[in-house]
């Protein structure tokens, strides 16, 4: 794994930082989006895990896109329009899908700015929790760009078709305040006191039965996209199969021996 990105894993909880603060950890020449996938990839089935906190070395979670590499001439994203989708579809994109589909239970600890494709990347997350410091925005418009990152199709999920319409064509830079306003983090701390309420949410998270974490994570996935009738259906075979493990049954004869 490059040192782009590091990885620590502390009992079911693993926590990886994109580690390029010079560039605000920018994802794209930097080595960050690399590292992020292979870290992803060493974790994503590992059964020992439940909890993944994503964050960002230094004064920033990620500026998303690398300014300088476009202004060199040097970006990823370079040739045909063929392939410059394909370059996004196995790239960036498989990084959003890859964290849009993990089992784990994701939190975005967001110590700074979160810009354009950082700003997608914490939003796929599914907590997020932001220093005081923190930035929000998608100015990707602004540099004659369209949200490529999967942000038009979550942040209205988030915050409302409206809001997101608003934030996405005007490209306009939300505090961490008003980021917890409209709905974008759950909390909002100083920075010296993100770690610690992210390690205790993640702690607690870490100590519930693993097998239903995991089923649950799927179900509120697929709450996304699946009709009522068919989400009932699959939450009625996720809960059959959680009735024959090990783990309902010890919960069970725990909560009863307390309750006794």
């Amino acid at each position: 794994m490059n040192d782009a990105t590091l990885l620590t894993i502390d009992g079911r909880i693993a926590t990886i930082t994109m580690n390029r603060p010079e560039v605000r950890n920018a994802l794209t020449g930097t080595g960050v989006l690399e590292g992020l996938l292979e870290a992803l990839d060493s974790i994503k089935d590992d059964p020992d895990l439940s909890v993944l906190v994503l964050t960002g070395a230094g004064s920033a979670f990620s500026a998303g896109g690398n300014l300088k590499d476009m202004r060199a001439g040097e970006d990823i994203f370079e040739g045909s329009a063929r392939q410059i989708a394909e370059s996004y579809r196995t790239s960036v994109l498989r990084l959003m899908r890859t964290v849009a589909s993990l089992d784990l239970v994701t939190i975005a600890s967001i110590n700074g700015p979160a810009i354009g494709g950082g700003c997608d990347l914490a939003l796929l997350c599914d907590l997020r929790l932001a220093s005081s410091s923190a930035r929000f925005g998608q100015p990707v418009v602004d540099l004659g760009l369209v949200p490529g990152d999967g942000g038009a199709w979550i942040l209205p999920r988030i915050v409302g078709w409206q809001r997101a319409s608003e934030l996405i064509f005007t490209g306009r830079i939300v505090d961490a305040a008003e980021a917890l306003e409209m709905g974008l983090i759950i909390d909002v701390v100083e920075p010296d006191h993100l770690a610690g309420r992210v390690d205790g949410l993640a702690s607690m998270i870490g100590e519930k039965p693993p097998h239903a974490l995991r089923l649950t994570k799927r179900l509120l996935r697929h709450a996304r996209s699946v009709d009522f009738d068919a989400f009932l259906d699959m939450t009625a075979a996720f809960q059959a199969i959680s009735h024959h493990t090990e783990e309902h049954r010890q919960a069970i004869t725990s909560r009863s021996e307390t309750q006794s």
